[in-house]
Parts: structure tokens; C-alpha cells; sequence
């Protein structure tokens, strides 16, 4: 389990570019941005931003040296397996994962992930949903949060105090993921829409490539792999699934 040091602001533009400032001026491995309310947080596809209310959701941004993991999958997939481990456990949620870099309950959106690079630094942006009750109705897909899915579970657990008490917890399952690394069945296990037909956009979605095919699982590195008609599979390392056909 690695150190930490937490740098927190009530608000801010960017716990990512409060990141990467970071590093600029010194700070290193283990430094975590964290704010109560982003201003421009965003999402992995330029123009999509990161709503929160101000209140409820854990927001934040962890700088890991890059050559402190010799996992041979993305930090994505590990921060996501992280997040699915530490809602099943505390919670008693059932997450899964939307590759590349969505965790979503019961079909709606708890959190989301954006890693970046700063130098020698991986910087793995977080937002968590976890007290919010209420969500816009202008959200590309249905959204939920922590304390919403356990009122709709049968979970019995307790709600988190507020978001920052998530912190801990969450860090403690990643720095167990990079100090030993998952084997792929524990992220195919929570990969959503195996054995699904799906389309997936190549890439950067706006680019509009898109494959159609079928769902049939991880890669040994984490790419997904698309089964498209004629038989072949198809490795995707950049991309996003744009539909998937649910129960």
C-alpha cells in the first residue's frame, strides 16, 4: 500500500489540473487533489463534463510515479476494479464495470475515470457519486450514487458520513490492486455486456468508427475483445461502447 498525502480545496476548476499543477511544482508520488465542487470537471471525450452538486460526490485526482506499477493492465481498468471491490465490500452493491472507464449499479453511473500523464506521473482522475439523491435530467445516461443504490438494495448497509470518508477506503483497494496485480478473470467478472451484442466507437468517439460485434471478454493486457460475424476476435484498446443490448 503506498503513502498518501491529501491536498484539498471546496472548490475548484480541476482536481485533475490541480494534479498536474502539483507535480509541477514538486509533489510526487501519492498526492491526492481532492475538492468538494469542480467548476470544469471532465469526462475522457472532450465536451463531456463531470456534474456534481457541491456536496455529494467524492472528487478527486491520485499522481502515481509510473514506473510503481508493473500491472500489465491500464490504471482505468485497476482504479475501476478498485471501486467495484471497495462497493462490494463496504456496501454490499453489486458494480460493474463499462469499459473503459465507467462503474455503474444497477445499470446507472456511480462513478467515472480519467487517467492522464504528467511527465514521469500517471494522474487517475475520480468522480464517485455518493450521497446525491437527486441527478440532472440532462445526464447523457441514468446516473446513481452510494447512498441511492443502497436504499434500493437490500444491502442493509450504512451510507458513507460524506464523500471524503470514501477516500481511504479506496485508496486502501488500489494500493492492494498495484502491490498485486488481478488476475483478468476478476475484471471479466465485472465486465458488463459479455456475451452481448454491442457497438463500439474506435478510438475518439466523435470520429464515429464504429464495430459491431459481440462482447467476448478481456484480453490478457485488458483490451476488449469484440467478436464480429465471420468469427475473427477483435482486440480494442481505445474506444467506448456506445450501445450494448441489456436483459
Amino acid at each position: 500500500m503506498f503513502s498518501y498525502t491529501v491536498l484539498h480545496k471546496e472548490i475548484t476548476r480541476s482536481t485533475m489540473e490541480d494534479a498536474r499543477a502539483a507535480v509541477r511544482t514538486g509533489s510526487g508520488h501519492g498526492t491526492v487533489c481532492t475538492a468538494s465542487s469542480q467548476e470544469e470537471g471532465r469526462g475522457r471525450v472532450a465536451g463531456r463534463m463531470w456534474e456534481d452538486d457541491g456536496k455529494g460526490s467524492l472528487l478527486f485526482t491520485l499522481v502515481l510515479q509510473r514506473d510503481s506499477l508493473s500491472t500489465k493492465y491500464p490504471l482505468t481498468q485497476l482504479v475501476a476494479l478498485a471501486l467495484c471491490k471497495r462497493l462490494e465490500k463496504a456496501f454490499g452493491l453489486v458494480p460493474g464495470i463499462k469499459w473503459p472507464n465507467d462503474v455503474l449499479v444497477d445499470r446507472a453511473k456511480i462513478a467515472g475515470i480519467l487517467v492522464e500523464t504528467e511527465g514521469d506521473y500517471y494522474l487517475a482522475g475520480v468522480g464517485v457519486n455518493v450521497l446525491q439523491s437527486v441527478f440532472s435530467t440532462n445526464l447523457r445516461r441514468p446516473a446513481t450514487s452510494i447512498a441511492q443504490s443502497i436504499s434500493q438494495s437490500e444491502s442493509g448497509a450504512r451510507p458513507p458520513s460524506s464523500p471524503q470518508d470514501e477516500l481511504p477506503g479506496l485508496l486502501y483497494e488500489l494500493g492492494c490492486l498495484i502491490d498485486e496485480s488481478p488476475i483478468i478473470q476478476e475484471l471479466e467478472d465485472r465486465l458488463i455486456g459479455v456475451g452481448r451484442p454491442v457497438t463500439v466507437s474506435l478510438g475518439d468517439p466523435l470520429r464515429k468508427e464504429l464495430l459491431k460485434g459481440t462482447v467476448s471478454g478481456l484480453q490478457y493486457d485488458g483490451a476488449l475483445l469484440i467478436s464480429l460475424n465471420g468469427g475473427e476476435i477483435r482486440p480494442v484498446y481505445s474506444g467506448e461502447i456506445q450501445e450494448f443490448q441489456m436483459d
